[in-house]
C-alpha cells in the first residue's frame, strides 16, 4: 500500500475537507467489505463504525461558517478555494455543523485515493446521519460513526 500523507473527508453535498495525515491522531474502522459489486472503483469498501480524531490548536480551527466563503468546500473541478486544513484551519469546523460524513479518502501525497471507506448511514434520513456523534475535547474533534 502507498503511503498515506491525507484523509478527505465527503460530507453528503459533495463538500469536502482534506486533512495531512500529521492532524490524525487516531483513526481505525471495522472489517471492510469491498464495494466493487455496487460498480465502484476497486479501493472502495464499507465498514459498520469509524473513529477518527483530529487534532487542533485554537478554538478558532472550529469557527467554520459557509457564507463567509466564496466558494463551497471542494464541490467542482478546479475550484480555486483550498479545502486543505493546512491552508484553511477553519474548515475544520465544518465537520461539526452537519451530522452528514459519507466517506472518508485515504490519499497519497499527490492527493489521490488509495482507498475510500463508505460509513454506515442511517437510512432514515437522506441529509443527516443519525449513527454520527462528535465531540470536541483536550484539542481533538472526535468522530465516532458506528451502525447500532
Amino acid at each position: 500500500m502507498e503511503e498515506i500523507k491525507f484523509l478527505e473527508i465527503v460530507f453528503e453535498n459533495v463538500e469536502s475537507i482534506v486533512i495531512p495525515i500529521e492532524r490524525v491522531k487516531n483513526f481505525n474502522f471495522g472489517e471492510l467489505t469491498s464495494m466493487e459489486h455496487k460498480h465502484l472503483e476497486d479501493n472502495s469498501y464499507q465498514t459498520d463504525h469509524i473513529n477518527l480524531e483530529i487534532t487542533y490548536e485554537q478554538k478558532s480551527e472550529l469557527q467554520y461558517n459557509p457564507s463567509d466563503c466564496d466558494e463551497p468546500l471542494g464541490m467542482f473541478i478546479n475550484n480555486p478555494t483550498s479545502n486543505n486544513v493546512a491552508d484553511r484551519p477553519n474548515i475544520l469546523g465544518r465537520v461539526l455543523n452537519h451530522m452528514d460524513i459519507v466517506d472518508i479518502q485515504v490519499l497519497n501525497e499527490n492527493e489521490e485515493p488509495i482507498q475510500v471507506i463508505y460509513v454506515p448511514w442511517h437510512d432514515e434520513d437522506q441529509y443527516d446521519n443519525r449513527f454520527m456523534i462528535t465531540k470536541v475535547e483536550d484539542g481533538l474533534v472526535k468522530i465516532e460513526i458506528r451502525r447500532n
